[in-house]
């Protein structure tokens, strides 16, 4: 018997790029268009890997789009196996995260207490919410059990949310011996580029990648790989494809030397005008660097907009002139927070500590207080408090 699964994650239903309800909305068309296409390939099963909500506690319309979306799933006789990912949950005691609105017998969420869905005597589904990094040994303890729990099935499928030493250096959730082996398929989320690595630790690993594009770095690989999901085959061996659902809106990066601009605006103006509006029905999103002259931002911006305002949704404009202020070795690289967290944490020749400072920043960036005292609290009592509440001497 002939099992298909459709595997994605990374929706981020509610997310409104730029401030604006027209990237909101183009989120929800995004997500309704995967559903239509899994429906139309008589797909078994779906899976999503997390963050299927941008926030913990999503705009009525993201619970809408999914609530209407997983219906549609149900009545065309598709189950529903989901998990949590970091921007689904909270990680405070007793919070809820939204998915719960939808469970039912046929939407079933996997997560540390309930880990396991069986398809059939062969074919297993395992899995569990978002857990940070500073709980790793935790998460490692887990994941055995599960291994132990599941090594009678043919086909064994593991759900998880974050990135892994291998492609993702700074900071990853899970390191490599963390993630056990045995598992035919390792159903990942929450990095947004598409990975698909068919010899990991015995399986196939896949990211299926975000179904819309959240950052600008995401561009080249949607170009590159598209956006959609992951189509898994079961019968006597797993095979996995993907499956692209174009976007309906285009993004266009630029990068234009000022001296060039005059002639460049026009070239941009005739291709959304000639090529892309008569492709796509809405209007593009213009990401625009101007680099290279000593210029005036207020007299580049007003070109810029002049000739491209109504053709566009939204411009985002940067400005490299020649005449910039550069760090000690005549360069100016980009440093990552995270980067500066780690170098500046060293001292204490902890990583723990500097699993915690990480920790919290990402915490504390998505402005989740309650979450960053949580982290803060159970850090505090599992190292400087015994269980008698006694202070540690470590």
């Amino acid at each position: 018997m002939t099992i298909t699964i459709a595997h994605l994650a990374d929706t981020h239903l509610g997310y409104q790029q730029y401030g604006l309800i027209e990237r909101e909305k183009d989120f929800y068309d995004s997500f309704e268009n995967i559903i239509d296409d899994i429906i139309d390939k008589n797909v078994d099963y779906v899976i999503h890997s997390g963050d299927l909500f941008e926030h913990s506690k999503p705009p009525i319309n993201a619970l809408l789009c999914a609530q209407k979306g997983f219906l549609r799933l149900i009545e065309n006789n598709i189950k529903i196996i989901v998990i949590a990912g970091n921007h689904d949950i909270v990680q405070k005691r007793e919070t809820s995260i939204p998915q719960e609105l939808y469970k039912n017998e046929n939407f079933t969420i996997l997560n540390h207490k309930n880990r396991v869905y069986e398809i059939n005597e062969d074919i297993v589904i395992a899995g569990i919410q978002f857990i940070r990094k500073s709980l790793e040994e935790s998460v490692k303890q887990i994941l055995y059990e599960i291994q132990e729990e599941v090594q009678g099935y043919k086909h064994k499928i593991l759900m998880l949310h974050g990135s892994t030493r291998k492609h993702f250096e700074l900071n990853p959730e899970f390191e490599l011996d963390t993630i056990p082996e045995g598992f035919d398929y390792y159903a990942m989320g929450h990095l947004h580029k598409r990975i698909l690595e068919k010899d990991f630790k015995g399986g196939i690993l896949s990211y299926p990648g975000s179904t819309d594009i959240r950052e600008k770095g995401e561009i080249s690989d949607y170009d590159s790989n598209g956006k959609g999901y992951n189509l898994l085959t079961i019968d006597d061996e797993l095979k996995v494809e993907y499956v692209n659902i174009p976007l309906e809106r285009k993004f266009i990066v630029e990068s234009i030397k000022y001296p060039e601009l005059d002639n460049k605006l026009d070239e941009l103006e005739y291709e959304i005008k000639n090529d892309i509006l008569t492709k796509y029905e809405k209007k593009p999103v213009l990401l625009i660097n101007v680099k290279e002259g000593d210029f005036d931002k207020s007299e580049v911006s007003e070109k810029v907009y002049d000739k491209l305002k109504d053709l566009s949704l939204i411009i985002k404009l940067t400005y490299n002139p020649d005449i910039i202020i550069h760090g000690p070795s005549g360069e100016n690289p980009k440093v990552r927070a995270e980067e500066l967290i780690i170098e500046h944490l060293k001292e204490f020749k902890d990583e723990k500590i500097t699993n915690l400072g990480l920790d919290l920043y990402k915490t504390l960036s998505q402005k989740n207080t309650e979450e960053a005292e949580e982290i803060s609290e159970r850090f505090y009592k599992k190292y400087y408090y015994n269980i008698e509440g006694e202070k540690n001497d470590n």
